[in-house]
């Protein structure tokens, strides 16, 4: 044992049980999210963007996979994990993460990792990490498929849980802009990594600055 788990052990989030963030009786309190379109929130299989969404040219995502619900514990578990640097916590998640993507077909091939990414004050100077990265690289280990950056934030934005849809694509707009040496062929199935999404527009907002250089490459994203 580590002298710092022996200093600080761990502690179940939910009933405080000594030895992990998430005992086993309470990891049974997870619950699975419905499969929807990440647009109109329809049911649709493997989270895929149902037809009548593809039509829309704004709408850049073939989805957004969402294993979890957001129930009070996955809203701690991310809690600790955005804001009090407990990053082992994202070694649980990412099991999971890695559980739902072999279920998915069409993620078993051609496969590249990415996340969405911080403006640098934020990641250096007020958090230390940024969270969705951290799910990323661990995920692309889990998988030995490649992890890319394929974009930087030039913007300090507002926090998309505090705005309403029509704030949330303002503040997004001209927030990003990719990074020089991308060099997709095209075939690839390019799965972008955040936390969690209400509606899908930061994700989206990549998702199209990526298809404007690469139109055949195919965007998913994946939340907790």
């Amino acid at each position: 044992m580590k002298l710092i788990d022996y200093l600080f052990p761990r502690q179940c989030i939910d009933c405080q049980t000594v030895g992990a963030y998430l005992c086993k009786t309470c990891k049974r309190k997870l619950q699975p999210h419905p499969e929807i379109c990440p647009y109109c929130h329809r049911a649709s299989k493997d989270y895929k963007t149902c037809i009548e969404c593809k039509c829309d040219k704004n709408n850049a995502l073939e989805g957004i996979i969402i294993p979890f619900a957001y129930t009070d514990i996955l809203k701690k578990l991310i809690i600790r994990l955005k804001y009090f640097h407990k990053k082992d916590i994202s070694d649980f998640l990412v099991d999971r993460l890695v559980i739902a993507i072999r279920a998915n077909q069409d993620l078993n091939t051609n496969l590249v990792i990415s996340f969405i990414p911080s403006h640098r004050y934020r990641k250096y100077f007020i958090k230390g990490y940024n969270q969705s990265e951290l799910l990323a690289g661990k995920l692309s280990k889990h998988l030995q498929a490649p992890m890319v950056e394929i974009a930087n934030k030039k913007k300090h934005t507002k926090t998309q849980a505090s705005l309403d849809r029509n704030g949330r694509l303002h503040n997004l707009k001209n927030a990003f802009f990719l990074v020089e040496k991308l060099d997709f062929k095209g075939n690839e199935t390019l799965l972008i990594i955040d936390d969690i999404t209400t509606t899908g527009s930061t994700i989206n907002e990549l998702a199209k600055l990526v298809k404007q250089k690469y139109p055949t490459i195919k965007v998913r994203g994946m939340v907790l």
